[in-house]
């Protein structure tokens, strides 16, 4: 068996069929497709069922709710396949893209792939790519200014099943601390600059949520980040990259969000503590540079005087 793909399944009716159909259709032969149905209370549960009674490549498994965490690190030791890749059931990909993405591996610990970001509004549509295209010293810094998705790759299976890693359970952003390691210890990355993965953006999905607060749970898994990268010794190699990482998440991008939420005072004053007490010069990175100028703007204006200027802008 050449590939294994653990698909989480957590009441996905309306979008779950699509999802296993780019499976089913898949060109990669040696292949195997393990659904984790984490305690469904919709139709999920009976569509899944379904696809692993008529589909010889699906297997099916149902456990308690746990999340998608947990989920993923259920089927891991039941994967067979000499790599391992995961999709969320939501999403949907390319016919031909898990072939392609394990010719492309080579010798590689992970094979990166490009991302549509699919809203229903054609008009909002953009691909990502996987592998950033800004200078860095080394694939492994590139790989680490690039999206930390789980499921826009595939990895060398032994990577979970023998270095053990898992992801964080009950929290957000948990791709984070996982991706990150295996992207700063690869001997090797390899990227295939094709669009294989469709990421579905709707209403009342985790991550479109701004009013939940679990969104501070960035602060957590960003702790976590820093915490396994000076327990490895890598820290100071990967600072810059990991700066922009808190950049980006802090006071960029994850600020938007931050704005949008109930709770941003609590999120802007931790953002605060967090970057100058880690990051004290995080104005100087070099990444920013790459950024477009309105961002460029945002970073070196946006403050708790300021807020007042930007809050309308950003809330619309």
């Amino acid at each position: 068996m050449r590939l294994s793909v653990i698909v989480p399944i957590y009441n996905v009716e309306a979008y779950l069929k699509m999802c296993l159909d780019s499976l089913d259709a898949q060109t990669c032969k040696e292949m195997e497709v393990l659904l984790v149905d984490d305690g469904s209370t919709d139709g999920s549960s009976a569509i899944a069922k379904h696809f692993a009674e008529t589909h010889e490549r699906f297997r099916y498994f149902r456990k308690e709710n746990g999340g998608l965490s947990d989920a993923r690190n259920f089927a891991i030791p039941y994967a067979r396949g000499t790599y391992l890749a995961f999709l969320d059931s939501d999403d949907w990909v390319e016919p031909d893209i898990y072939e392609h993405m394990l010719e492309q591996i080579g010798d590689a610990d992970v094979c990166l792939a490009d991302i549509e970001y699919y809203y229903e509004d054609p008009a909002k549509r953009f691909v990502m790519k996987g592998l950033s295209a800004w200078d860095a010293d080394s694939v492994q810094k590139k790989a680490l200014l690039s999206p930390l998705f789980a499921w826009n790759k595939i990895y060398r299976a032994e990577l979970f099943q023998k270095e053990g890693y898992r992801y964080p359970v009950g929290t957000w952003y948990e791709d984070h601390p996982v991706t990150t390691m295996i992207f700063a210890k690869a001997m090797s990355i390899a990227y295939l600059p094709e669009c294989g993965f469709h990421y579905r953006q709707r209403e009342g999905s985790i991550m479109a949520s701004t009013k939940d607060e679990r969104i501070l749970q960035i602060f957590t898994v960003l702790e976590q980040v820093r915490t396994n990268f000076r327990k490895e010794g890598l820290f100071e190699a990967y600072r810059e990259e990991l700066e922009y990482l808190h950049v980006e998440h802090l006071r960029l991008y994850g600020m938007f969000r931050f704005i949008r939420s109930d709770c941003w005072e609590t999120c802007y004053k931790k953002s605060e503590e967090v970057m100058n007490r880690e990051f004290p010069n995080w104005k100087q990175n070099r990444y920013l540079s790459n950024l477009s100028r309105k961002n460029r703007v945002f970073l070196k204006l946006y403050h708790r005087s300021t807020a007042w200027l930007f809050h309308p802008l950003v809330k619309r």
